[in-house]
């Protein structure tokens, strides 16, 4: 994964948090960017491009970068590899990227591994979204202790975007109203595809939280009132291109955690990461 922002050789797909926390665990807020990082793995390839994406996590580890991320497997869609990583700021981002710049057997051992992981991948995209947290609900999340993430993206209509944020307060108004059992993120995509885009995130201890979105929906709907729901539908209906959903997996083997993630649950993140090493 590391490869999709390495071209230039530098960064890498994880819910982090500025540098200060990391060596913290327990429930944190979203970071201020996001890098979304989706590999479309070619058929056949799905383990030997677990194996490259394990020999980065060993290389960073190693080499002690700071680049931290958490990679997924789809569940849903197409046969493809999803990484996240967060930053405090564009100039930490510029940080990472030239993390191994002035250390020349770092990046020589980083395009090998590029080179490996780009056999296994039929394509690759790389977002940059900004967290909106007047957009966002819920309280922060452990994400340490996430075994899925639901992501779903939002195709804004060309200059819809203040219509589309309306709607979605509107609806964040009910989801405090009826109480919403359910933390989630909005990032707005700044760079990689056309805008305007927002990417929401929400992380899930088990698949088995969607079964009871039935009732948590039913209390929103009734939040919203007769009135609410159809200005609900006419917003979005007027405001939005296409929606995609998304269900992914989070995967130890894919993933270079930082301390607080491997501290919230050092049986997942760590342990499997050893064998798959082996």
């Amino acid at each position: 994964m590391f490869h999709a922002t390495l071209h230039s050789l530098g960064s890498k797909l994880v819910f982090l948090v500025a540098p200060a926390l990391l060596a913290q665990s327990g429930p944190m807020p979203p970071p201020p960017l996001m890098l979304f990082i989706r590999e479309e793995v070619k058929p056949g390839h799905g383990a030997a491009h677990a194996a490259t994406e394990a020999a980065w996590g060993r290389a960073l580890a190693r080499l002690k970068s700071g680049d931290h991320y958490l990679g997924m497997n789809a569940l849903t869609g197409g046969g493809e590899a999803w990484f996240i990583v967060g930053y405090g700021s564009y100039a930490e981002w510029e940080a990472r990227q030239n993390e191994f710049e002035k250390q020349p057997a770092a990046k020589a051992e980083m395009e090998r591994i590029a080179q490996q992981d780009g056999e296994h991948l039929a394509g690759s995209r790389t977002l940059l979204g900004a967290y909106r947290k007047d957009l966002s609900y819920g309280p922060p999340v452990e994400i340490g202790k996430m075994r899925y993430l639901r992501m779903r993206t939002f195709r804004v209509k060309q200059g819809q975007g203040p219509a589309f944020e309306a709607g979605v307060k509107t609806a964040l108004a009910a989801y405090e109203k009826s109480r919403y059992a359910a933390s989630f993120a909005f990032f707005e995509v700044a760079a990689g595809t056309g805008s305007p885009t927002f990417i929401v995130l929400r992380p899930l201890k088990s698949l088995a939280e969607l079964d009871a979105m039935a009732e948590s929906e039913k209390a929103f709907q009734e939040a919203l009132g007769e009135d609410g729901r159809k200005g609900m539908q006419k917003v979005f209906a007027d405001t939005v291109n296409a929606v995609e959903n998304q269900l992914l997996a989070f995967n130890p083997k894919l993933s270079y955690p930082a301390p607080f993630v491997v501290a919230s649950d050092p049986a997942f993140w760590t342990v499997k990461a050893e064998k798959a090493a082996k």
